[in-house]
Parts: C-alpha cells; sequence; structure tokens
C-alpha cells in the first residue's frame, strides 16, 4: 500500500502491521514527499516508540541536507531515546546547525546526565565557550543532582542558584530607581514583551498562556509587578507548579503537569512543548518549589528597557501601541 494517510497508517499498526511501520520509515526519509506528510510521520514513530531501526533512521534526519522543521521534529524525537551512540551523532553534526537548532541539540544533550557530562567537557576542553549554554539550561543540569556536572558548572560559570532574599530585595531596589529615573516608550515595551514575555504569558491579544494571563493581573501596582519579575517563586498557583520528571533511563524534563491519566502523565515546558510519558516509565514525579519561570528576566535589561518593558506592561487597552 502506497498511502501517506496518517489514520489508515495508525489503523495499521495498530493491528500489528509490519508493512505499516516500514511504510512510516519509508515516508521519514523519502525527501520528495511534502514536508507535512513527514513531520506526520514523524509523530507517528514517536508513538511507536523505542528501536533500533527508528533511531538509525531519525539519527540519519539531523543534518544539513534536511529542512529546520524536520531538524527540529527529528531532535525532539531523539530526546527520548537513551543510546550512548546519540551523543557522538550529534557532536558531530553540532558546529555545521544553526543557532536554533544548536540551543535544541544542547538541550537533547543535557537532559541526561552521561551526554550532558560528555557536553560539559567539550566546554572544558575549549571546543566550545561557556556563553554556548544559557542559564536555562544550566537549571536544567542542576536538576541532575550529579556531583560531576555540578563541578563542571561551577567551574565555567560559578553557582548557579536562587538569589538570596537579601539580594532580590538590592535588585527590586536598584530596579525601582531605575524605572523612577524617567519614562518608558510603549512600543518598544511591547517588542520587549514579545520577545522576553509573550512565549509563556498573554497580555491582551498577545502572547500564549503556559504561565498566567496578565491582562487581568494586578498590573497597575508596580510594586506587586516588580517582585513578581525579580522573585517569581515567591507564590506560585496551584495550576502553575513546575513539575520534575525523572525517567526510568535517566531522562530529566521538567514543565506544567496539564494532564494526567492512569497511564501516562503529560508535561508543558516552557518552549509551549508537550511531553506525553508512560507511567511505567517514570521513575520520579515531583512538584517543585522553583517557578518555570526564571528569576534573571530582568538583568538582561537596560534601565531604558525596563522602563519600556513596565510601560508596556503596565498600560491600559486604550492605549495600546
Amino acid at each position: 500500500d502506497r498511502t501517506t494517510d496518517p489514520l489508515v497508517i495508525r489503523v495499521a499498526l495498530r493491528l500489528g502491521s509490519d508493512a505499516a511501520r516500514d511504510r512510516v520509515l519509508a515516508l521519514v526519509t523519502d525527501q520528495k514527499q511534502p514536508e507535512k506528510i513527514r513531520l506526520e510521520m514523524l509523530a507517528i514513530l514517536q508513538e511507536l516508540g523505542e528501536s533500533n531501526e527508528c533511531l538509525d533512521t531519525v539519527l540519519n534526519l539531523v543534518d544539513k541536507s534536511e529542512s529546520d522543521a524536520i531538524q527540529r521534529a527529528a531532535l525532539n524525537l531523539l530526546s527520548r531515546f537513551s543510546d550512548e551512540g546519540i551523543t557522538a551523532r550529534l557532536l558531530s553534526q553540532y558546529p555545521q546547525m544553526k543557532a536554533d537548532l544548536r540551543s535544541q541539540t544542547r538541550d537533547v544533550l543535557l537532559g541526561r546526565a552521561d551526554s550532558a557530562l560528555v557536553f560539559l567537557k567539550e566546554i572544558d576542553s575549549g571546543t566550545y565557550p561557556p556563553t554556548e549554554v544559557s542559564a536555562d539550561q544550566l537549571r536544567k543540569v542542576a536538576l541532575h543532582n550529579d556531583a560531576r556536572l555540578n563541578e563542571l558548572v561551577r567551574k565555567h560559570w560559578g553557582n548557579i542558584r536562587a538569589g538570596t532574599p537579601e539580594e532580590k530585595l538590592a535588585e527590586i531596589r536598584r530596579i525601582s530607581n531605575d524605572l523612577r529615573a524617567g519614562s518608558g516608550n510603549l512600543a518598544e515595551g511591547k517588542l520587549l514583551f514579545e520577545k522576553q514575555c509573550a512565549n509563556c504569558h498573554k497580555l491582551y491579544e498577545d502572547g500564549k498562556e503556559i504561565g498566567p494571563d496578565l491582562t487581568k493581573a494586578n498590573r497597575q501596582d508596580q510594586s506587586f509587578l516588580l517582585v513578581s519579575i525579580v522573585d517569581p517563586n515567591t507564590q506560585i498557583r496551584k495550576e502553575y507548579l513546575n513539575y520534575i520528571l525523572v525517567t526510568t533511563n535517566g531522562r530529566v524534563l521538567n514543565g506544567l503537569l496539564v494532564e494526567e491519566t492512569p497511564a501516562s502523565v503529560t508535561l508543558l515546558n516552557a518552549k509551549n512543548e508537550r511531553t506525553t510519558v508512560s507511567r511505567e516509565d517514570i521513575d520520579e514525579l515531583k512538584a517543585s518549589p522553583v517557578s518555570l519561570m526564571p528569576e534573571d528576566l530582568l538583568k538582561k535589561l537596560t534601565p531604558q528597557q525596563v522602563r519600556d518593558l513596565f510601560r508596556y506592561l503596565q498600560n491600559s487597552q486604550n492605549s495600546k501601541p
């Protein structure tokens, strides 16, 4: 059968058809097929679980000859595998990747302690600079609670920890002074919101709802808004608790617990990506006291940018730019 219909193929797979499985693998690798079909087949491969045949096929898709969309889908699928050969293969492709694909590749490598150690040793040897790894990715490394990884992190990045209450208070005072020093630009603030906040928060018609919708939040209270940004762990509503999940093969995930069934749980991470894990593959699942929202968002901004962002966050709908 030469069908490309995902529904037909899924039904055949449930009936145990080896031919349907072969068809999926053939469509995934066929560059003459429309990208939409290949992405649908990659989604089906996610449902099939781990196999050596599947792994080899997906690894071959992480190549500059493939589109970014195909490579992103392949990397997402590879994050579910625990095969040691993945690390070497991804590192061989890493130097030729675009920045966004490199970031996703780091997410895959840093998701397991063993592959994270290999990548951090690449940084330790000078192959890549420490700036290659984002603060958010370093926080994920800390979730492994591995002494070898912690030593390398301290060596190249210092202590990656939440700020003390005194440090947070000093930061709030500093930003308060910056906010009083001038006025903000509404249009520039909107651009900053779209870059810094909209991936997780919605304000009016803009953004996503991973975190609370800011439209009806107490945004006119500047002190409340400032504390919520500088210290997001102060108060975390139950529906926005950050969960840490460790699989039986050593993968570490974190995100909001958006769905639970007797057979599986689904987490939603800060990149708006959903990951469903079978309960039989879960070694540990626990709520974290640390918010999914990072603490250092404002540290990356200049005083004027902070004023611009707050100008937009505190605007009324009538004054939308």
